[in-house]
């Protein structure tokens, strides 16, 4: 099961990456996640079609907002955003803290960058939780990679069940 589920992943993150996302009449998010051993602590990153996350930051602040990775104001915006639907946990309702580090625009895609201090020196179980753009999409996808000591977990969330639970 555990098998199909990544192949069913792989096949739509080729999808995704073939296509054109101008006017996109899917909704999806990849978030890569590894963890480094040096520094303890989780290196993020999360792509997201910039349409969306300008929609979703627009309501978020009841503003138009336009993306820009320039603007401090949309660092805050999007710092917020994340705070609110992307976690992590050791402890089922410990949520650790976060920091974006930055952001950058890749077409007509984001990538926002995050780092989350764990301060272990291994992990036994992590919980995340990513319900990006699930309040704005009742079809959002948001696909997580996690790498932890050289192996791949892909878990795929949706609207309703944005929560998953991994043991390493």
């Amino acid at each position: 099961m555990k098998y199909k589920v990544f192949s069913v992943l792989l096949l739509l993150l080729a999808f995704l990456a073939t296509q054109p996302a101008s006017a996109h009449d899917y909704h999806a998010s990849i978030t890569d996640v590894k963890y480094n051993p040096r520094t303890q602590s989780l290196e993020v990153a999360v792509k997201v079609f910039m349409d969306d996350l300008e929609n979703a930051l627009s309501r978020q602040t009841n503003t138009k907002v336009t993306y820009s990775s320039n603007s401090e104001e949309v660092k805050k915006y999007i710092s917020d955003y994340l705070q609110k639907t992307l976690s992590f946990e050791l402890e089922k309702g410990k949520p650790l803290k976060s920091k974006l580090l930055g952001s950058e625009e890749d077409v007509d895609v984001v990538w926002m960058y995050v780092e989350v201090p764990v301060q272990k020196a291994t992990l036994a179980q992590l919980y995340v939780k990513n319900a990006i753009l699930t309040d704005l999409f009742t079809d959002q996808m948001n696909i997580v990679n996690i790498d932890y000591k050289g192996e791949t977990e892909s878990v795929l969330m949706q609207r309703g069940d944005v929560t998953k639970k991994l043991t390493f």
